[in-house]
């Protein structure tokens, strides 16, 4: 049994070395360091971020598990560790309904534009109306001047560059530090 325990405890060593070299911190930590105008609460695989702007309640929503591996550079010649690309919904509410907006990131590894996040989809949901069942239309069939303005309604509840930026810090410390006690709850089952 020890052996097959070996090659989990390699690993999760390995991830540990890869971890305090990148300063990766623990999910408390990482929530607390980043986007601290949010309330933050944790759920299994997601994060809820909740904020209030205005007469309008904000709720960002990630889950681990809707997480895109980054292909790695092809001219790369060393093995890097990967990346993943988190992907995440965005709901503003008031009393007149919810606009929601399904967002990732869209780049290659030579790519790496982090403040700035795409949007996929928006939908609008009228009050009392569950967003998984609202229409939700291409962002991208958008006329390009409301593509503008829903990029700039974003902005102007704190929803641009820096917010990408930080969720984007914060989901990857969160993923690494979930996948290394993923590793540990595996070994100690194995």
């Amino acid at each position: 049994m020890a052996q097959r325990k070996l090659p989990l405890s390699s690993g999760i060593n390995a991830e540990y070395g890869i971890a305090h070299e990148e300063g990766a911190v623990t999910n408390d930590a990482a929530l607390q360091s980043h986007l601290t105008d949010f309330s933050k609460h944790i759920s299994g695989s997601k994060i809820i971020l909740k904020k209030q702007f205005e007469d309008e309640s904000i709720t960002v929503e990630l889950d681990l598990n809707n997480m895109t591996e980054l292909a790695p550079a092809e001219d790369d010649p060393e093995e890097t560790p990967p990346q993943y690309l988190p992907s995440f919904k965005i709901e503003v509410s008031k009393k007149q309904g919810t606009l929601a907006f399904q967002c990732n990131y869209h780049m290659t590894s030579e790519e790496q534009n982090l403040d700035q996040f795409v949007i996929s989809e928006v939908a609008f949901c009228e009050p009392g109306q569950n967003v998984d069942t609202a229409f939700a239309t291409d962002f991208g069939n958008l006329d390009y001047v409301l593509i503008e303005e829903f990029e700039n309604y974003l902005h102007r509840r704190g929803l641009g560059a820096d917010f990408s930026s930080n969720l984007f810090e914060m989901s990857s410390a969160f993923e690494h530090q979930n996948y290394v006690n993923f590793l540990k709850n595996v070994r100690d089952f194995i």
